[in-house]
């Protein structure tokens, strides 16, 4: 799946064929098919070093039957429900983290 940075506290990962599919986002079609991601367990929750923009992750799991919000989310946003992935396993196959900071610390 591939990051996306929403202005919002929304669903914003997303599958290589839903990028494909809706890339033109007409009608919000694609946020209407970003996905949140839910760890199995504390263990497994993502390092703050990922979840930039085009980060690309491998996940294994499964989706839960209907669409919500993963387990302790919190939004001051009100955002609408969207399909829920709870993984078991990840593998990073593209991070921008070090993109990010260089960028950051050229701009400083």
């Amino acid at each position: 799946m591939n990051y996306i940075a929403w202005a919002c506290e929304c669903a914003n990962w997303a599958t290589n064929e839903d990028l494909e599919k809706h890339s033109e986002n007409i009608d919000d079609s694609l946020a209407k098919q970003s996905i949140f991601i839910e760890p199995a367990t504390r263990k497994l929750e993502l390092p703050d070093t990922l979840g930039y923009s085009n980060d690309l992750i491998k996940f294994t799991g499964q989706f839960y039957n209907e669409k919500g919000f993963p387990k302790d989310y919190h939004s001051y946003q009100e955002p609408e429900e969207s399909r829920v992935f709870r993984y078991t396993d990840y593998e990073v196959v593209q991070s921008n983290y070090k993109n990010y900071r260089d960028l950051e610390n050229k701009n400083e």
